[in-house]
């Protein structure tokens, strides 16, 4: 009970924190040799632009044609309500002003067919995820049912480097999965999968149980759930947490129980991979940078200043600061590379560069 309270609260806060990317409205111009194309080609103009706001320019410009064929060509499919202001015929041909509306919403058909084009990769940084799911029935299961159709689900949505399971088996068998389930600790999580070099780890339970028998079709069925939290590993936030059930038949119970949770898995891969493309399409992520051995708060304060005032920033906070260690939550559009490069060009600072990670940058003072 305690752990669905804990799921309502995480979806909550997860709603509120995480700024959804809204529907886009442009104004295009259209031409055609009939009405018909004349709309067709608004509606390409206003894809093409929406894409140019979501996907950087180098790749825009490598994957013209893979955009034109899979995309721009296909726009109607993704434009939710278009109208037109003017329309005329001039030179043999129809030209129209409209207004339309782009479907960018981050689980719509626009960001699904850019992430699996791998248009928008940079968002995530080209993650690497790890699945730990231990399964239930009876007895443990080995061979996890939940956990294969997770991963299945979120290699189909794009994401190409999901980490094999056999790597994550020690992870799989300790008690310190009832510990993250049942007590919230992610900290454990996080030095559990440190050396495995993970971003992103979904780490959860799966249970099933018999449901009945239907004696007049001869098979049996089965319910089960799985019960899972996205977390980004290096800095233990959780992304999203929720609990899934679904039910299986089968004409032996075994299976039934299998394919029963091989559902609740699959419903638990589509929430997660539509929740990391929402993440991947805020265009600003959450980085932390560590300083190191600094022992004046005066340098604190001043490093927290020349950070507000770097391009790409919106915004810094000191986390934490203690035994000449300090913690800075920033808001930044860019990658940790880019952001580090800047931070050794502060001239009002003798910035080091430690080391970089997916969302970490550790520095000190030369």
């Amino acid at each position: 009970m305690k752990f669905f309270r804990f799921l309502i609260v995480a979806a909550l806060l997860w709603a509120v924190q995480c700024p959804a990317v809204s529907a886009q409205e442009v104004s295009v111009e259209g031409h055609g040799i009939s009405r018909e194309a004349a709309i067709h080609d608004a509606l390409r103009q206003a894809v093409e632009q929406a894409v140019g706001t979501i996907v950087d320019s180098q790749t825009l410009v490598q994957n013209y044609m893979v955009l034109k064929d899979e995309v721009y060509t296909k726009s109607q499919g993704f434009v939710s309500d278009y109208s037109i202001i003017t329309e005329k015929w001039l030179n043999g041909e129809v030209i129209i002003q409209a207004r339309v509306t782009v479907d960018a919403q981050p689980n719509s058909n626009l960001m699904t067919k850019l992430q699996r084009l791998k248009m928008i990769d940079v968002g995530l940084r080209d993650p690497r995820i790890g699945v730990v799911i231990a399964e239930h029935y009876i007895r443990p299961i080995p061979d996890p049912a939940a956990e294969t159709a997770i991963i299945d689900q979120l290699t189909e949505a794009g994401f190409r480097r999901m980490v094999d399971p056999g790597q994550l088996a020690r992870i799989r068998k300790s008690d310190a999965i009832k510990t993250i389930l049942n007590q919230g600790d992610i900290k454990t999580a996080v030095r559990l999968v440190t050396n495995e070099q993970l971003d992103y780890l979904i780490v959860g339970e799966a249970f099933a149980e018999y449901a009945g028998t239907d004696s007049g079709y001869n098979v049996i069925s089965c319910r089960a759930r799985v019960e899972a939290r996205l977390i980004k590993v290096d800095t233990g936030e959780i992304i999203a947490a929720q609990g899934f059930h679904r039910g299986g038949i089968d004409i032996t119970e075994f299976t039934a129980a299998k394919k029963s949770l091989h559902n609740a898995g699959k419903a638990a891969g589509k929430y997660f991979a539509d929740k990391l493309m929402a993440y991947a399409a805020n265009p600003e992520k959450g980085l932390q940078i560590k300083v190191v051995a600094v022992n004046d708060y005066s340098i604190v304060n001043l490093l927290g200043r020349l950070l507000r005032q770097q391009t790409g920033i919106t915004n810094a906070f000191l986390r934490d600061y203690q035994q000449g260690t300090a913690m800075f939550d920033v808001n930044y559009s860019g990658s940790p590379a880019l952001l580090a490069e800047q931070l050794e060009g502060i001239n009002e600072l003798p910035v080091k560069v430690i080391e970089i990670s997916n969302s970490v940058i550790v520095i000190s003072m030369k």
